[in-house]
């Protein structure tokens, strides 16, 4: 019989769900672990196909075709590093798993050996090579698409703090709460210009109160900022409102001669969402008197 490269895919192939059955045995994760006993039922049917793929994929860099391993070394990557970072799982954790699963293999490439005494050393140290190359590849693509998925998944993270660090609160139809919390440094105030605007047309706001009073401390570059900010909104055909404008927030204000035009400010956002509501029910009121309110078809 003449043993060749193919010899060894065919017999690995045959021996797959004994070598994820040994490994399965073999691993031993934390508690908590995808890769420990009380897994649930889900992640260990996944992580026995995903196994089941990891024995294909490094085995076929066995087959004559090339192009095979390189496929599936693509699609393999991309789809274990993407539910290992969706699941929060520790790299050390998989590398660990992987490390067992490269010795469960060669355990049995190392029995086809033992089953055919006419393997020459040359051909043992060929395919310990190959072996052994495959699966620094495989490791290797791994940790780099774990590090992309990794990235990818804290941009958005920071993407949704952000968000949540700019909040366009709607409180009617047509009035929103701007509550800025924390420090202001030109990140987030570029954000703030950039988003609150866009977040007040898309919820058909007319009026924003924009209230500063959780704000730890306000510098001449935050005040210059909500001005640029009250504009844009003016610009758009949308008012503004301050509310929690310290005493000393006030004198800056002063000193640094900054107009507020037709801006109102308040010391809390209560007061001003009541003289608020004060206004609307007078508008209302108004309305209601009117001799075509009254008029009945």
């Amino acid at each position: 019989m003449s043993l060749t490269n193919h010899s060894i895919y065919e017999y690995v192939m045959d021996k797959a769900p004994s070598i994820t059955k040994t490994w399965f045995a073999i691993k031993d994760g934390e508690p908590g672990s995808i890769y420990s006993e009380n897994t649930s039922p889900a992640v260990e049917e996944m992580l026995k196909k995903q196994h089941a793929f990891t024995i294909q994929t490094v085995i076929s860099a066995f087959l004559e075709d090339e192009s095979i391993f390189v496929d599936n070394l693509e699609v393999w990557a991309n789809e274990v590093a993407k539910s290992r970072v969706e699941l929060a799982t520790p790299v050390h954790e998989v590398l660990e798993a992987l490390s067992i699963t490269r010795k469960a293999i060669w355990n049995t490439i190392e029995q086809f050996i033992l089953e055919h005494k006419e393997v020459s050393t040359a051909l043992v140290l060929q395919w310990s090579t190959k072996y052994h190359s495959t699966f620094d590849q495989l490791t290797n693509q791994f940790t780099s698409m774990y590090h992309t998925f990794t990235k990818e998944k804290i941009h958005s993270q920071e993407e949704l703090i952000q968000q949540l660090s700019v909040p366009v609160i709607p409180i009617t139809d047509s009035i929103g709460v701007l509550p800025l919390i924390g420090d202001i440094d030109s990140l987030r105030a570029k954000l703030i210009l950039e988003t609150v605007p866009v977040r007040c047309k898309e919820e058909g706001i007319e009026h924003l109160f924009i209230d500063l009073s959780g704000i730890s401390s306000i510098d001449t570059m935050v005040l210059h900022e909500l001005m640029k900010l009250t504009k844009i909104l003016s610009f758009i055909g949308i008012e503004s409102t301050i509310s929690g404008l310290s005493p000393d927030t006030a004198q800056m204000i002063a000193a640094l001669g900054i107009k507020l035009g037709k801006v109102s400010t308040f010391s809390t956002l209560k007061q001003a969402l009541s003289l608020q509501e004060k206004s609307l029910d007078v508008a209302a009121s108004s309305i209601s008197t009117m001799p075509f309110a009254k008029h009945k078809p």
